[in-house]
């Protein structure tokens, strides 16, 4: 008996091939030897054949194809933290030197210092326009209080 796959030489009693390990169909018992193959013909056979690859369309005359560029992998922009507290610190600092100033000033200071803290702790980085608004908001009193 012959393998189906490999083509190897079995006893009849084998349920497998012993070469590929392959089960052993009954049926291939009733075929007849396989004939011995040429050299050349083992050559060919043992080696794989590929598919044709694929060919691009071509282009027609004239006409320009842009090449394709290649893409650099997404990277996620750094999220952008705002020190909302110390912006509306400094537009109250501003604001103070002019209309209100001890009112706006105290709104000033407080939310300059707590905003400035605040950014401080959640981003690492100090937030200078919760300093602005409160070096505006000193001013703003110590104007207040002088004259």
């Amino acid at each position: 008996m012959f393998c189906g796959e490999c083509g190897a030489r079995n006893p009849d009693t084998n349920q497998f091939c012993k070469n590929c390990g392959k089960p052993l169909r009954k049926s291939q018992a009733a075929q007849p030897a396989p004939q011995p193959l040429s050299p050349t013909a083992t050559q060919l056979a043992a080696q794989p054949s590929y598919p044709p690859a694929a060919q691009p369309a071509p282009t027609p005359v004239g006409s320009f194809q842009q090449p394709a560029a290649a893409t650099a992998p997404a990277v996620a922009a750094p999220k952008r933290h705002w020190n909302i507290l110390g912006i509306i610190s400094l537009i109250l600092g501003i604001v103070s030197l002019v209309l209100l100033p001890l009112l706006m000033a105290f709104g000033a200071l407080l939310l300059g210092i707590v905003g400035t803290f605040l950014f401080r702790k959640t981003t690492g980085r100090i937030g200078i326009t919760g300093i602005l608004g409160t070096i505006l908001a000193l001013i703003a009193i110590v104007m207040t209080v002088v004259l």
